[in-house]
């Protein structure tokens, strides 16, 4: 504003934006609800999604790859030594517990039909302190410790777990029946099924589980190695502190690969949503923008004769601007408490009543930084968009406004 404001200036402002804000209660509530959702349609999707993407990545890091992974080096097939390390990487302090994986592909068959799976093959008592294999048994038991004879299978190969309109290949089997395996080697070997499993997870849900020591029957020239030893941490975001335990307290000379790295389809999965976000957190800045600008654009526009006439007794211009302006910031305050408010009762029902989706359970997730930055946007949006109609009266010939020319 070109003119320095005193006190009482801004106390004429406060007062000419009082009136202006209460003069409709109905078109006051009207504008402070639309700015309510218009903050909902920006936070409330992002933290389905933001929800959707950590669930997505719990369920890899409880089913596939931990929170860090640790791996052949570059010119090695397996890890040797694999029980030693997995015993040393367990004795660190903070590690909850390590696991060691072994996998190969296999062709099942029961009742004449072949199915190419993938084969993990796991020491079941180490596994439950790292995995959620064990919980997610739908039918029949886990695997115990030298299950020699015994198979889990993943629910995304059973025919009866199939939806409706799924027409892939599965195989027609149950708890107790007996599958064929052929691995690359030719050996060709029977086992019974003891249990189905259903994380819910695709990626996990097409396996074939069988004891680790299994693996050495059908290689038999391989002994202690393992594919990748998987490594629970306390938290997930602890995966450098221990990355570095690992990699240098303990000379690993192996990759050790913290679960981010490993995320590659999630992240696009996620990315692609996010995207969806963008344009609706767009579409609710508009709808915040328009909202704000008709509204002070049609109270601008029915009071140019008042407006002349303060200017005609001496009410500053910059005055009759800044009332709108704080019209303007009210109610985009107004709008985001309320919002804000809403979308707590919100978050909070959602964590008692979680949404069900095919992966399991999504609780919201919204951070207190989405919520600043959000808040301020569209409290700047609605400043801005009071500005312009506002400022072209502020700044109109006095005759002009008077007398509606």
């Amino acid at each position: 504003m070109g003119m320095k404001l005193n006190k009482s200036d801004f106390k004429v402002m406060s007062f000419l934006a009082y009136k202006n804000i209460f003069k409709s209660k109905v078109t006051f509530a009207v504008i402070i609800l639309v700015l309510a959702m218009s903050f909902l349609s920006v936070t409330f999707f992002a933290s389905i999604i933001d929800g959707l993407g950590y669930e997505f990545e719990e369920k890899m890091i409880s089913g596939s790859t931990g929170h860090l992974m640790v791996e052949p080096g570059d010119d090695e097939t397996y890890i040797t030594g694999s029980k030693e390390l997995a015993r040393d990487i367990n004795r660190i302090p903070g590690v909850v517990g390590t696991a060691r994986r072994l996998q190969t592909t296999s062709v099942a068959e029961h009742e004449d039909i072949n199915l190419g799976t993938q084969t993990i093959f796991i020491e079941p008592a180490y596994e439950k302190s790292v995995s959620n294999y064990h919980l997610s048994i739908v039918e029949g038991s886990y695997l115990t410790d030298n299950s020699d004879k015994e198979v889990l299978i993943g629910a995304n190969l059973v025919e009866s777990y199939a939806d409706e309109d799924d027409t892939r290949k599965r195989l027609d089997v149950e708890v107790g029946d007996e599958l064929s395996l052929s691995f690359r080697n030719g050996v060709v070997k029977k086992y019974e099924v003891i249990g189905v499993y259903e994380t819910g997870f695709r990626f996990v849900d097409e396996q074939l589980i069988l004891d680790y020591d299994q693996y050495f029957t059908i290689f038999p020239g391989v002994s202690n190695a393992a594919d990748k030893i998987l490594v629970r941490l306390p938290d997930r975001e602890s995966t450098a502190f221990y990355k570095n335990k690992i990699k240098y307290d303990l000379g690993v000379s192996e990759q050790v690969n913290p679960w981010q790295t490993k995320m590659g389809t999630i992240k696009q999965f996620v990315g692609s949503l996010q995207i969806t976000n963008r344009i609706t957190g767009v579409v609710g800045l508009l709808i915040a923008f328009a909202t704000i600008y008709i509204i002070i654009f049609i109270n601008v526009t029915s009071k140019r004769s008042q407006i002349g006439v303060l200017k005609a007794i001496g009410i500053k211009k910059e005055i009759i601007l800044g009332s709108y302006i704080i019209q303007s910031l009210s109610y985009g305050v107004i709008g985001v408490a309320i919002g804000n408010v809403i979308m707590q009762l919100l978050l909070w029902f959602m964590s008692m009543y979680p949404l069900e989706v095919p992966i399991g359970e999504v609780v919201p997730i919204l951070t207190n930084q989405r919520i600043i930055s959000t808040s301020i946007t569209i409290a700047m949006a609605s400043v801005i968009a009071g500005y312009f109609p506002s400022n072209r009266a502020a700044k109109e010939n006095i005759l002009d406004a008077i007398f509606g020319r």
